[in-house]
């Protein structure tokens, strides 16, 4: 029988008892039973728009003046000077990987982050902020030039946080959330030619740009003022120091000492052994990686020995640069701004290479520079080049390495290569250091890479023991040393509260970077108060604390950067939970099971050591906030409709420890909005608990189940507190007993069951002989025996 059918015979049998019931009842329960009827039959309807929860970068750019433009130049002008404008600055959105969503009037709406999160979205958005206002001063000359009037002006504001994209009317371009309201005052409030950002987006680029802080604005939809700041331009990358650390304290690196001594061994048997010696310092985002170089720098130049450095940092963008990280290198060695006009980078990278290469100095210069992006292709040494791709490559390796090896042929002192954030270089770039590695193995050279694990699945053969380099690991620190770094952030604190302590200490995980960010961010809201010299703590701020957004913003990165597959499977497997089984993804999607092989080869989820149910696959988040990440970036109803069939998959699960899942079981009818299943499944955790003697668990359950009890259920109000009677009976709390002995007794009166009369007579009984009130507790027994009788 279909569901159809089924519902049809219910309302038949409903109807032939009208007479019996009334027909209040029946129209009452007739109801529902036909709008579903009318729903099942009903064509499908078109699947509702898709839309994301995400971490995002919102600009709004408007432009100032133009109704005094309009008050001078015809209709016709004015459309051409604004449609001109707003498409120019649409160009410089998109070339930095923005996407507009919206033109109203003289203003757009962008999204940066919108097709996938990068951990570079703030700056993106901010550098095409900052070339919109330049863009705006050539219109405004133009304007000036050919209609004589200069009042065209644009102001720019940028927010960063959670948005809501898709749906809606305008399904495609929408985005909603109080980070766009918030990016909206930026730029209402910006000066005319000026971008004005958040805290929330400061938070992303410290250290990156210059910028000014304003004084404190009010913004609607928001309980306490804002700080935010006035961009004023961006610092060269090749000065550019972005800042790990909370600003105006010194803190001394904490339980990275092993490490530490590693790499320092390895420059001394740099100058003892004469050759190029490899190593990779590996971690998830957070975990020391910048802080151990720090001090390892500090430390080398201490040392006597003379030595000189090459550095270069990849960023998201790199990764789709040819060779662009080994220009970040090339940049930074002569000091090349991106400021500099082409002809003076070019100009900067001859003067610095051809010397050192003889003869041949101009010419491997201009393959190099070519190769890097500086366009040489008028060069006679390039032009002959242009058709053979490989060569050209290969004499810019050869040209980059050469550079290296007489370098330190002329000075004679071994050189340091320093390559940061090497999990987003380019594989042209990864390409090269393999080519330095086989062709200056004999270069004193001390080469540090530091990565995320994620590079070695684009470089497995670097993973393996045979590769040239020495890896070196970083976990996350251990409970004594996250305490031992919390106490040093936390040092101008003339004491720090036990509850501020275990809140920086626990919710960090032994990820440092978290930490610092946690403590920042309690700064940012009150929770501690800064002076110059000591720091205060505000209790009632500090129970209202969330988990910072910038650490998430990195998880939220990695998630959307997956194959569609395993990201949905990695959503999914969130919903089952931080523990999850094959079989229970598989009730979702069976095609997620195909992906998760990959999503464990990826460290974002890792085999349990040990299965809790026979026959099941059991795998673990990497980590609790990659569990949430996941887990926040699944749509509310999509979330309900996953809570339902992994609820439904456990149900049905049997075998030995069946009974340990019956609360999860609940939880999960609970999150699908079935409440009468997780009630009943929260019924049978309390009891399951009750006879193990796990009382707060127990205790937990049956709360859960009363709440989700409906008012008229007295058979289930009658289990719950039969299980709980049980337990309070012995407690000191005697109102707590008293009152659920009372309601016991009502329940069995309202339901008319003699047998639940005599046992509520007997549990009255029983307190009674606890309490020495013997002939009271006789009275009781004899009613109990009486009822039961009966």
């Amino acid at each position: 029988m279909t569901d159809q059918e089924q519902i049809e015979a219910a309302i038949a049998a409903l109807e032939a008892q009208r007479v019996l019931l009334g027909d209040a009842v029946v129209d009452m329960a007739v109801g529902p039973l036909k709008a579903k009827f009318a729903a099942l039959a009903a064509p499908p309807a078109d699947p509702a728009p898709e839309q994301q929860l995400k971490q995002a970068t919102v600009l709004f750019t408007d432009v100032v003046g133009s109704t005094t433009l309009s008050q001078h130049l015809d209709p016709e002008d004015i459309h051409f000077i604004m449609d001109g404008a707003l498409e120019r600055f649409t160009a410089i959105v998109s070339s930095h990987r923005g996407r507009v969503l919206q033109y109203a009037g003289d203003s757009v709406l962008a999204v940066f982050g919108a097709d996938g999160a990068h951990e570079d979205d703030a700056e993106r958005a901010i550098h095409a902020g900052l070339a919109v206002l330049a863009e705006a001063r050539i219109v405004a000359a133009e304007v000036q030039r050919q209609y004589g009037h200069d009042g065209f002006n644009v102001r720019v504001g940028i927010s960063t946080g959670a948005v809501l994209l898709g749906g809606g009317v305008d399904e495609e371009n929408s985005v909603r959330g109080i980070t766009v309201n918030t990016a909206a005052r930026m730029e209402q409030t910006a000066p005319a030619g000026g971008l004005r950002i958040s805290h929330d987006t400061y938070r992303h680029v410290r250290g990156v740009f210059d910028v000014a802080e304003q004084p404190p604005l009010l913004v609607k939809g928001r309980d306490e003022p804002l700080v935010t700041y006035l961009v004023q331009r961006a610092k060269p990358r090749a000065f550019r120091v972005t800042t790990r650390g909370i600003e105006g304290i010194a803190t001394r690196m904490v339980g990275r000492d092993a490490e530490l001594e590693q790499l320092q061994d390895a420059f001394r048997a740099l100058y003892r052994e004469r050759r190029l010696i490899a190593l990779a310092v590996v971690a998830e985002a957070g975990l020391g990686k910048s802080r151990l170089l720090y001090e390892f720098e500090n430390w080398a130049e201490a040392q006597s020995q003379p030595f000189f450095v090459f550095r270069g940092r990849a960023h998201p963008l790199t990764e789709q640069q040819p060779f662009g990280l080994l220009r970040e290198v090339l940049a930074w060695r002569m000091q090349i701004a991106d400021s500099d006009d082409a002809d003076t980078a070019r100009n900067k990278l001859v003067a610095g290479i051809a010397p050192l290469l003889g003869a041949d100095g101009e010419a491997l210069a201009h393959v190099l520079g070519h190769v890097v992006g500086l366009d040489f292709s008028t060069s006679p040494h390039v032009r002959g080049l242009l058709d053979d791709a490989r060569q050209l490559r290969n004499r810019a390796f050869h040209a980059a390495a050469l550079t290296l090896r007489r370098m330190i042929e002329r000075d004679g002192h071994p050189a340091m290569l320093v390559l940061d954030d090497l999990h987003w270089a380019d594989e042209g770039s990864l390409d090269f250091i393999s080519y330095l590695l086989q062709v200056n193995r004999d270069v004193p050279t001390l080469l540090v890479c530091l990565a995320r694990p994620s590079l070695f699945e684009r470089r497995s053969s670097w993973a393996s023991v045979e590769s040239a380099y020495t890896r070196i690991d970083l976990e996350p620190l251990d409970k004594r040393a996250s305490r031992e770094l919390t106490l040093e952030l936390l040092q101008r604190l003339d004491a720090v509260p036990a509850a501020l302590r275990d809140l920086v200490t626990s919710a960090a995980e032994g990820n440092p970077f978290y930490m610092e960010e946690l403590v920042k961010m309690l700064v940012d809201e009150g929770a501690i108060v800064t002076g110059s010299e000591r720091w205060t703590v505000v209790p009632d701020k500090l129970v209202t604390t969330h988990v910072p957004p910038t650490l998430t913003g990195v998880l939220q990165a990695r998630l959307d950067s997956l194959p569609p597959a395993e990201k949905k499977a990695l959503q999914e497997a969130s919903v089952v939970g931080f523990v999850f089984w094959d079989k229970a993804l598989a009730a979702l999607d069976k095609r997620s099971v195909e992906v998760l092989g990959s999503i464990v080869k990826r460290e974002l989820v890792h085999p349990s050591e040990t299965d809790t149910f026979d026959g099941l696959r059991e795998f673990v988040f990497r980590h609790q906030v990659l569990h949430q990440v996941a887990y926040d970036s699944v749509l509310k109803r999509q979330r309900r409709e996953y809570h339902a069939l992994v609820a439904a998959w456990l149900a049905e699960l049997g075998g030995a420890r069946a009974g340990e899942i019956l609360g999860l079981t609940a939880e999960h009818f609970e999150r699908a909005g079935d409440a009468a299943r997780a009630c009943e499944f929260f019924c049978r955790a309390a009891e399951y608990a009750s006879a193990r003697f796990a009382n707060a668990e127990m205790m937990a359950h049956v709360a859960r189940a009363l709440a989700l009890a409906a008012p008229d259920d007295a058979a289930t109000r009658w289990r719950l507190l039969v299980v709980r009677e049980k337990y309070l009976r012995f407690q000191d709390d005697q109102t707590a007993h008293a009152a659920d002995l009372e309601s016991l007794q009502a329940l069995a009166d309202k339901l008319g069951d003699g047998a639940r009369r005599a046992a509520a007579a007997h549990a009255r009984a029983g307190t009674l002989i606890i309490g020495g009130e013997h002939p009271a507790a006789e009275a009781q027994a004899r009613l109990a025996l009486e009822l039961a009788d009966g």
